[in-house]
């Protein structure tokens, strides 16, 4: 189970913050790391897409030729 706390602002000077397990911490961080890479790679397809450097093939054979 999640445990999460959260320290009121008047506490932290106007901040509000969240405490979490390392553990939980580590795996948000994995994730985050991993959706700013798909997110790069989709960009970057994107661009060749725009400037005609990707070929567009109906099926997997056509990429053999």
């Amino acid at each position: 189970m999640s445990i999460m706390l959260t320290i009121p602002k008047y506490m932290t000077h106007g901040d509000e913050l969240v405490v979490v397990r390392r553990n939980e911490y580590d795996d948000l961080r994995r994730q985050f790391v991993e959706l700013k890479d798909a997110l790069a790679k989709i960009r970057r397809g994107e661009s060749e897409l725009k400037n005609g450097r990707t070929r567009i093939v109906k099926s997997l054979s056509q990429l053999r030729a």
